[in-house]
């Protein structure tokens, strides 16, 4: 079966955000095989998700920041799985469904202030990866050819932003 474009692109993304290459072909629905060969495929031309996954992860920063991210991102998952329940469940009161849903927001806000407010190194080093990562993903769509250079550049640039932030 043919896939579309934009599904290469969801594993790639997936991937590239941390996640391993099983998880990163099962949230873009696709089976390991054809994530392993779209990657070997993406390799050869020149694109090395593994550099780009590498240079993300640089920037992300470590330690405590690390592990409260790994909380931010289950936090997320647990909350889409949730959604996923309720549209998917013919049952449901629409009115406990808008409740949960309230709820969920409230805390999901609340979790945000808290992780702003015990982590705002992190909250800059959030948005800083946020327009390395944009930059990267416009600019292999528009110069795949440039990916190994521009990787290098962010890793480089990646370090010199941690030495100047205090990392």
């Amino acid at each position: 079966m043919a896939h579309p474009n934009e599904t290469r692109l969801a594993l790639r993304a997936a991937y590239l955000s941390g996640l391993p290459l099983e998880q990163a072909a099962d949230k873009a629905g696709v089976s390991l095989a054809s994530a392993r060969r779209w990657k070997g495929e993406a390799s050869a031309e020149g694109d090395d998700w593994d550099k780009f996954q590498r240079a993300s992860l640089i920037v992300a920063g470590g330690g405590f920041d690390q592990a409260m991210g790994r909380v931010a991102a289950a936090v997320i998952l647990r909350s889409e799985a949730i959604m996923e329940n309720l549209a998917s469940a013919p049952d449901v009161d629409p009115i406990e469904a808008a409740k949960a849903i309230a709820s969920l927001a409230d805390s999901l806000g609340k979790a945000q202030a808290a992780a702003k407010r015990l982590m705002p190194e992190t909250d800059r080093y959030g948005i800083a990866m946020d327009v390395l990562k944009q930059l990267m993903e416009h600019s292999m769509s528009r110069k795949p050819a440039l990916a190994n250079e521009l990787v290098e550049l962010i890793e480089g640039f990646g370090e010199e932003l941690g030495k100047s932030w205090g990392g």
